[in-house]
């Protein structure tokens, strides 16, 4: 038997599920609207750009007809407004000005819709990388991409709005490793939120994936981050939390960026503020430890230092946290089994 073809005429209906009516908002205000692609034909196209529509201008209903390239939304005039400047500014060929572009709903308070624009585009990989994090760093549930021009629509508050365009810009860089700058080229501060940082670090020496999926993996394990978003093609690391935190993930990404050596590194400590007894130190074993040895000792360490201790056998390395205490009994325990 012959399987029948899916056919893409049928008119795809995108529902966003409404906790009821909007305030203020009556039946006899709802008015419909078609509108006409005449740039966008790849059906991915069509529904991202029906997505980002009904998605940010809070549309309960929009049909889209791939076969008559239409798209018909339902709703107030402030939404089908939204909806008349989105699908204006997304429906183009590749746009010559990247530039961030801005829309103010009528009446609103502190609600803003951006469109952003990757300046260096480097193919759908990269660009989900920095989606992901224009998402979670500022904690945005209104994020929409748009493959086909490499823009993220976004809507959400002046300080959201805000954190979203400096890390979006702070991301959309060249491929490959990027200049050492100054810690505050690279750092935001939250404005109005005491406690309250991100920063964006740059491994500055080659690296590969794996490599460097381990160094996010330990910057979530050690200081406990929960917001840590990489950027493979670019050597980029997103991350968000209190100031102190933050500290001791840029620390330990400095240790953990390190270039190949023939010795193994002095071990270094870090000191979380406040006078806590709270040590974070890296140990690099020597580079002759075979992987028998390596799992030998990070065993025989967890029995010193019960919680956050992340092996890293690509480097060589474990890093340990706990008490001083902890910390120098470990020490020496390092010392009496790394010995190849």
């Amino acid at each position: 038997m012959r399987a029948k073809p899916i056919r893409l005429g049928v008119a795809v209906l995108f529902a966003v599920v409404a906790g009821g009516q909007a305030q203020g908002q009556t039946p006899s205000q709802n008015a419909d609207r078609v509108f006409h692609f005449t740039y966008t034909q790849a059906p991915q196209g069509l529904k991202e750009i029906t997505t980002a529509i009904s998605g940010a201008a809070e549309i309960t209903q929009a049909s889209l007809d791939a076969n008559a390239k239409t798209l018909t939304v339902g709703g107030t005039p402030d939404q089908i407004a939204i909806a008349a400047w989105l699908f204006s500014a997304l429906d183009q060929p590749a746009p010559s000005n990247r530039a961030t572009q801005e829309y103010r709903p009528a009446g609103s308070v502190n609600d803003v819709i951006r469109i952003f624009y990757q300046t260096h585009v480097q193919g759908p990989q990269n660009f989900q990388e920095i989606v992901n994090a224009v998402r979670t760093i500022p904690e945005i549930t209104k994020i929409f991409p748009y493959f086909g021009q490499s823009a993220v629509v976004m809507r959400g508050t002046d300080n959201q709005a805000a954190m979203t365009a400096w890390l979006f810009h702070q991301l959309d860089v060249p491929y490959g490793l990027q200049p050492v700058q100054s810690l505050p080229a690279h750092q935001y501060l939250s404005p109005g939120a005491a406690n309250d940082e991100v920063q964006v670090l740059f491994l500055t020496h080659p690296w590969s994936p794996q490599s460097m999926q381990q160094i996010v993996n330990t910057l979530r394990v050690i200081p406990q981050l929960t917001k840590v978003l990489p950027c493979t093609s670019t050597a980029a690391v997103s991350v968000r939390g209190p100031t102190a935190t933050v500290a001791l993930a840029a620390w330990l990404f400095s240790q953990l960026d390190q270039a190949p050596q023939a010795s193994s590194p002095l071990p270094q400590q870090f000191q979380m503020p406040g006078g806590a007894d709270d040590v974070t130190q890296v140990f690099y074993l020597t580079p002759a430890t075979t992987g028998e040895a390596f799992k030998n000792i990070v065993t025989a360490v967890r029995s010193t230092v019960t919680q956050h201790v992340f092996p890293d056998d690509m480097f060589s390395a474990v890093t340990l946290r706990g008490t001083a205490a902890q910390i120098a009994a470990a020490d020496l325990l390092i010392k009496q089994m790394d010995n190849p």
